[in-house]
């Protein structure tokens, strides 16, 4: 993977209290993931994020 290009490759939803589900295994197009990109990034100050591989990531959400 080009350590610079950045992919979407799951969004999470929460649905209620406690009750999360995750979707991944759909493509965007560029101008698709491009369109999202720039609305995170209106966004950039707000909440907060983690980064890591994927278990920990699990492990960090799972609290």
């Amino acid at each position: 993977m080009d350590e610079d290009k950045i992919r979407i490759s799951g969004i999470m939803f929460e649905h209620g209290t406690n009750d999360y589900g995750f979707w991944e295994g759909f493509s965007l197009t560029d101008e698709e993931e491009n369109q999202i990109m720039e609305i995170l990034m209106r966004h950039d100050t707000e909440g907060c994020s983690i980064r890591g591989t994927r278990k920990q990531i699990a492990e960090e959400i799972g609290e």
